[in-house]
């Protein structure tokens, strides 16, 4: 069995957005995003010092941790442009063929991110996926110490599931969600997609350089359980 295989010998697979399944802001361009993200901020008066001024989410986070009182305005404003990227975002290859697979071996996909739900089933109505997934855990709502790297979407994904976080693997592309993952003690499985990640994934379960990798892994594991008398 390889790598991959045992680490989607698990119940649920769960899935993240903006990498495994598409680039979000192929469109336009995360930084710009975050300029005007800031520029918004500034004009109802929170304060986002400190915080990485080209990366939406961090600049949501500090804006709820400096004014709490105006978390409903920046979940929205942000949800709203992320609903609109999500219909530019181009898919990433290989991630239908996972949902495919995945559907088709009767196995339950949960999408988690700490991107919007709402941008997410935007992207998933859009490339009529919808039905592929089985729920969808999103950005929990003014709370940023939930969002990944913190274990609590993947406990909720599982919890909804009605299963262990041990018996789900998170497919992800970044440090954050294989810690996210190893907080909750699911298993992971790291996209390696750019240079330099597959050196620092050295806590995930596998690593892959291709998500169709992940969907013959799928389909090679149903098979031989549908094979077995």
């Amino acid at each position: 069995m390889t790598a991959v295989a045992a680490a989607l010998a698990v119940e649920v697979i769960l899935l993240d957005f903006d990498g495994p399944t598409c680039h979000l802001f192929a469109g336009r361009p995360a930084r710009e995003i975050a300029a005007d993200f800031r520029a918004y901020l500034a004009r109802i008066g929170v304060p986002v010092d400190g915080a990485d001024p080209f990366d939406p989410l961090a600049l949501y986070a500090a804006a709820v941790v400096a004014d709490a009182g105006q978390a409903d305005a920046a979940e929205r404003w942000l949800t709203e442009a992320e609903v609109a990227a999500a219909g530019t975002a181009e898919p990433t290859p290989g991630c239908r063929a996972v949902l495919d697979a995945a559907r088709a071996a009767g196995r339950p996909v949960v999408m988690v991110s700490n991107n919007s739900g709402g941008a997410v089933r935007a992207y998933l109505a859009r490339e009529r996926l919808t039905d592929h997934v089985a729920d969808v855990v999103g950005r929990p709502h003014a709370a940023p110490d939930r969002m990944k790297p913190a274990p609590w979407p993947i406990q909720e994904a599982a919890r909804r599931q009605k299963v262990s976080p041990a018996s789900c693997v998170l497919i992800g592309d970044s440090v954050t969600d294989l810690d996210a993952a190893n907080a909750a003690g699911a298993r992971s499985i790291g996209y390696a997609n750019k240079p330099g990640k597959r050196e620092r994934f050295t806590d995930a379960t596998a690593i892959v350089d291709d998500m169709h990798a992940i969907a013959d892994a799928i389909r090679a594991t149903h098979a031989d359980r549908t094979a077995t008398p």
